[in-house]
């Protein structure tokens, strides 16, 4: 049976992105075992109960926030369109693709730091929900490695291995971005990453 979508009236979106929003800085900041509801409803400035009508615990907050990343990441990563006579060439497609997800993911500082908890986190629950996250980003770049070679843009390769070590690459890149006191622009690391990534796999 299909789950049925719950449609929010426009207050009731604002208070739940107000939930995810501070839950999200919380978790960055403390980590998910460190985090508590108290500390998300008083970030958010909400009552306890208001917190319990969006969300029945930690655990489905902090599983909104990947499912609503990911979904960012589905809607910026997609097909590469060589049908239409007005797309732009496959490799600048393929390129504003990578800039859109990259700039997603360092633009939201706290979301980067959850991400990158990942593997750190002494919390069995969260640690498999990040797995699982970062497993659904291996196969959305599976498959566009799998629509590249059938477009012809690269060359045969092996999707699921090169998926895996594109996004270590991009986790590391994430993570320079982020932290370095100085950090290069997105469209720098973009760049880099296809010539020194991408140079050994185009058609």
């Amino acid at each position: 049976m299909a789950s049925q979508v719950v449609v929010l009236d426009p207050q009731k979106r604002e208070r739940r992105r107000q939930i995810l929003d501070a839950a999200k800085h919380v978790f960055a900041d403390s980590g998910y075992h460190g985090a508590s509801i108290h500390a998300i409803i008083d970030r958010a400035d909400i009552a306890r109960g208001t917190f319990y009508l969006y969300f029945e615990s930690k655990s489905a907050v902090f599983s909104s926030i990947l499912d609503e990343a990911m979904e960012s990441l589905r809607r910026l990563m997609h097909r590469i369109d060589v049908d239409d006579p007005n797309a732009a060439p496959p490799q600048v497609q393929l390129r504003q693709q990578i800039v859109g997800a990259l700039e997603f993911v360092v633009q939201d500082r706290a979301l980067a730091m959850l991400l990158l908890s990942a593997g750190h986190t002494p919390d069995a629950e969260a640690a498999e929900r990040l797995d699982q996250f970062f497993g659904e980003v291996r196969d959305l770049l599976r498959r566009a490695f799998e629509s590249g070679q059938e477009i012809k843009l690269l060359r045969k390769v092996q999707p699921e291995l090169l998926a895996a070590a594109f996004l270590g690459m991009i986790r590391g890149v994430v993570e320079h971005i982020i932290t370095h006191p100085q950090p290069p622009t997105v469209e720098s690391v973009v760049d880099e990453i296809l010539f020194v990534a991408l140079r050994g796999v185009l058609a």
